[in-house]
């Protein structure tokens, strides 16, 4: 019984036909038969239909994860902040957000690109912030930053470094 099946399955595609359409050529054994009129409902179908179902359901699930996890990380963001306040007596009480202030140490504290972090690429001012100096070489070098840029006596660069390494200034 089981050498039938092959042997008629082995036939089946040495049997040629020419497509009535195109003129190509085509096996048997690549043809999809079918019959006009409803086709009768078979296992496969209903089996194809569940899977379908539980596809679309599936979809719906990952949609209301993506929700649930957009929503958590928006309240974890207004708790992150609300802390911050607590915790951060430099920039908050100044109306500066912290996630925009960048370390330098020396010559001064922290710069800050203010709104940086709340609308990307739109900088509404940078504000170079420095605690009070007792030294006194300190204080003159802030005066001296300050004189600078009251004075509008410095230079805006751009460097560009190839993928070679090599550097050009605009």
């Amino acid at each position: 019984m089981t050498s039938n099946i092959i042997n008629f399955f082995e036939v089946e595609r040495q049997i040629f036909g020419i497509c009535p359409k195109c003129g190509g050529f085509f096996r048997l054994s690549e043809c999809k038969i079918f019959l006009k009129g409803e086709k009768v409902k078979d296992w496969l179908d209903e089996l194809g239909k569940q899977q379908l179902r539980i596809d679309r359901q599936r979809e719906k699930i990952e949609e209301k994860r993506r929700e649930i996890k957009e929503e958590a990380s928006r309240r974890g963001r207004k708790q992150a902040q609300q802390a911050m306040v607590t915790i951060d007596r430099i920039f908050t009480p100044k109306g500066l957000n912290p996630d925009d202030a960048k370390v330098i140490f020396h010559p001064i504290d922290y710069v800050v690109f203010n709104g940086m972090n709340k609308e990307p690429n739109k900088i509404s001012n940078i504000v170079l912030f420095d605690r009070e100096r007792k030294e006194t070489n300190a204080k003159r070098l802030q005066r001296s930053i300050q004189k600078t840029i009251e004075s509008a006596n410095y230079e805006w660069q751009t460097v560009v470094i190839d993928e070679e390494g090599s550097i050009e200034y605009k």
